[in-house]
């Protein structure tokens, strides 16, 4: 039986370290390298070209190559690394930061740029909106992923056995390529399907080889044909995994497609979790800042527009910001912002529109919006800000001054199919839907007696701008836009119901969203007649504006403007000792104090951190459990013959406790084998071959044979396989977290040091 053991010792030693040739050693390593090479292809929703597809396929190659490389030549695990790492580099510096060498020389320039990308590439790539510009300080980090995968899996191919060893790398490079592009997915279906055929193509050819090589080689390591019934056998194999491969994938995708949670709309996004370089969210709504604006004299020039003729209808305004979040006392936006490339993500709601091209220069604006045409899609300046769920863009701080961009903005076209539009409330456009409790009646009342004598939703939106625009516009009314501000402009004295613009937009949104449309406040600035010079407006305070957008399908943002500047009031003086500022919120509506929607949102966030957090420390626990199990497996392989011997006897009494079969210290070896096969039978048999060596090991006081230790390791190994197959590997996989090998073993010295404690006290 030991010579048996030994044989097959030999065997398996003489595969693993034969560097492994022919067409299936070849084949591996080209799906291997095709895996790593599809994972880049994921980042065509990344970046806006293509550009970036040679760094990243000629690093999949390359590692590869150099893998094939150091397996051929049996290079150690030092030497290995080495050449991957410079490998690295090379290719870095000659595809990526090609433009920092001089005369193809690298320069301390390249070598700052690539140490800077290497470290905060990834968090740049989070910190950017997407389709991002192909820029170096972006791009290292998918060269980097598609490297690594490649050289590992391809490495581990060629000097492991381990049948599914090699898919792994590629897998986690396919992981953190989704987490990178987020809900941009390239062609989610065609790069899933070509990464599962290839990874199971892989598995198929790796089974095949695997096998091959032991039925091909001999104990002297002298290679041999294969009979005729091994080929039939390999052929036969390679022929039924071929349509199980495909059969697999086909599933897999189809099912994918099927499934609402892999629809890949509402795919974790880890940018939302990161710091954002643009972060507004503490500034008072500008919505307050409007009657600021109007009343300044004289009034000041903010910017100048120019705007290139399409032949559509001229355009009459341009927005800076967009609120969409109201309390019951301000509108304010609710926006996340990210570097903008050059290209930016258009609104998906809307379709066939105008493009309308402007270059703005920025004079006396004050911070962070800034001016844009619909929705902005190109821009050719950098370093600003841009959000892509509500199209606004932001510079770097509050001091605009001297800046100067091209942009493209998208518009929806006002055709004849408008008036039938509906509402869009797919995706998160509900939230646009949404007031905080403690709507006053008046309010609820008004929009309903306005649209109910219309029937489709866009006449009822009409009415409600038409009677707005019948309020008489004063800039002396109470600044605000509370309930209670827009209560008034509904109420019995008719000395309230005037207002301007910030009174006005904010009751059409209002209004518009208890019936149940998607709606946000714009504020930005009119482009008039009279203040433009050939194709160039100019700008002032004088034109500052506020009116509602509301959110269409097929339309986008539609623009109703509820403000009818030209009707005057008679002017009426705001009040003594009114503030101007918006008024207190009241009590009722504080939406912190509430019971309503946000309160019920901000415990179910609370519950998600907290379950998130509990699920956290179970998975870092289980993982710990098992890094201590490996470490332990690790220790007990070295120091002296005797050592590693017992080293493996613990790791059977490890297995044996995972099985809830203790083996106390008090025990001997055989003692505890016989129990063992009276527990389990069969599978423990390689313990009780294990004994007689471990009693051995222990009373001679000699250093034992080399065999007899790898005797002891290999009796070990199959114990935990024939426990494996016995058990199934549900079973197997829960022993693998089983605490109990650990806490047992500690339990057990503790109990044995208390006994020499006793004996040396009597």
């Amino acid at each position: 039986m030991k010579r048996g053991r030994h044989k097959e010792r030999q065997q398996t030693e003489t595969v693993q370290q034969r560097p492994p040739t022919g067409p299936l050693a070849y084949l591996e390593v080209l799906f291997a390298t095709m895996a790593a090479a599809t994972t880049g292809v994921l980042y065509n929703g990344f970046f806006t070209s293509r550009e970036y597809l040679l760094p990243l396929m000629t690093a999949a190659a390359g590692a590869a190559l150099l893998a094939v490389l150091s397996a051929v030549r049996r290079w150690r695990l030092t030497s290995t690394l080495l050449v991957a790492v410079l490998g690295f580099v090379v290719l870095a510096v000659t595809l990526v930061y090609r433009h920092t060498l001089d005369h193809g020389v690298p320069t301390v320039q390249t070598a700052t740029d690539l140490g800077t990308g290497l470290l905060h590439g990834w968090a740049r790539m989070l910190s950017v909106g997407l389709p991002a510009d192909v820029t170096q300080d972006l791009l290292i980090t998918p060269v980097l992923i598609t490297w690594v995968a490649a050289f590992v899996s391809t490495t581990l191919s060629l000097r492991t056995r381990a049948i599914l060893a090699p898919v792994l790398p590629t897998l986690l490079a396919l992981v953190i390529g989704l987490l990178f592009t987020a809900a941009r997915p390239a062609a989610g279906a065609v790069v899933t399907a070509a990464f599962l055929v290839v990874s199971l193509m892989l598995v198929v050819v790796r089974v095949s080889r695997l096998e091959t090589a032991l039925v091909a080689r001999d104990p002297d390591e002298e290679v041999v044909a294969a009979p005729e019934p091994a080929k039939r056998r390999l052929v036969g194999r390679i022929a039924f995994g071929i349509p199980v491969a495909l059969l697999v994938t086909a599933v897999g995708v189809g099912g994918a497609q099927v499934v609402p949670v892999a629809a890949g709309t509402q795919r974790f996004d880890p940018r939302t979790v990161t710091p954002q370089r643009y972060d507004v969210s503490d500034m008072l709504s500008p919505l307050v800042g409007l009657k600021g604006q109007l009343k300044e004299t004289p009034a000041q020039e903010l910017f100048t527009i120019r705007i290139t003729d399409d032949g559509g209808q001229p355009l009459d305004r341009v927005r800076t910001a967009a609120l969409d979040n109201y309390n019951g006392s301000l509108w304010t936006a609710d926006d996340s912002f990210l570097l903008a490339g050059h290209t930016l993500p258009p609104d998906p709601n809307l379709e066939h529109p105008r493009r309308v091209t402007a270059h703005v220069q920025v004079g006396n604006l004050t911070g962070p919006y800034l001016p844009v045409l619909g929705w902005p899609v190109k821009i050719d300046a950098t370093g600003l800000g841009f959000s892509a769920s509500s199209g606004v863009l932001v510079g770097p701080g509050a001091d605009l001054q001297g800046i100067s961009y091209d942009v493209v903005g998208e518009v929806p076209v006002r055709d004849a199919d408008l008036p039938s539009a509906v509402p869009n409330l797919s995706g998160s456009a509900g939230k646009d839907t949404q007031l905080p409790p403690g709507l006053p009646p008046e309010l609820e009342q008004e929009a309903t007696r306005l649209t109910a004598q219309a029937s489709a939703p866009f006449a009822k939106l009409v009415a409600i701008e038409k009677y707005l625009r019948t309020l008489p516009y004063s800039l002396q009314a109470r600044p605000g836009h509370s309930y209670d501000a827009l209560r008034r402009l509904f109420g019995a004295n008719a000395q309230d119901r005037i207002g301007y613009a910030e009174q006005f937009a904010s009751a059409f949104a209002v209004l518009a969203r208890a019936q149940g449309f998607p709606t946000r406040v714009a504020v930005g600035y009119l482009l008039r007649s009279e203040a433009k010079q050939g194709d160039t407006y100019r700008v002032t305070t004088a034109d500052a504006h506020a009116w509602a957008e509301v959110n269409l399908a097929r339309y986008g943002w539609v623009s109703f403007d509820p403000t009818d500047t030209t009707h005057r009031a008679t002017a009426t003086p705001d009040k003594p000792g009114d503030p101007q500022l918006p008024e207190a919120q009241p009590a009722k509506v504080d939406p912190t104090l509430s019971s309503g929607p946000g309160t019920g949102a901000k415990v179910l966030a609370g519950s998600l951190i907290g379950a998130g957090v509990l699920v956290v420390v179970i998975l870092l626990t289980l993982l710990g459990i098992v890094i201590e199990k490996v470490r332990r497996r690790y220790r007990r392989r070295l120091g002296s013959g005797n050592d590693r011997i017992v080293g493996a006897w613990r790791e059977v009494t490890d297995r044996l406790v995972e099985r809830g079969i203790p083996v106390p210290r008090s025990l001997t070896a055989v003692e505890a084998a016989a129990h063992a096969e009276e527990q389990l039978g069969e599978p423990a048999r390689s313990v009780a071959v294990l004994a007689p060596i471990v009693t051995a090991a222990v009373f001679y006081p000699g250093e034992p044979l080399e065999d007899n230790v790898r005797d002891a390791w290999d009796l070990s190994t199959q114990f935990r396989r024939d426990l494996r197959r016995s058990r199934g590997m549900l079973r197997a996989l829960r022993a693998l977290f089983d605490p109990r090998p650990l806490v047992y073993a500690w339990r057990d010295r503790r109990r044995l040091r208390g006994a020499l404690k006793e004996l040396q006290e009597g």
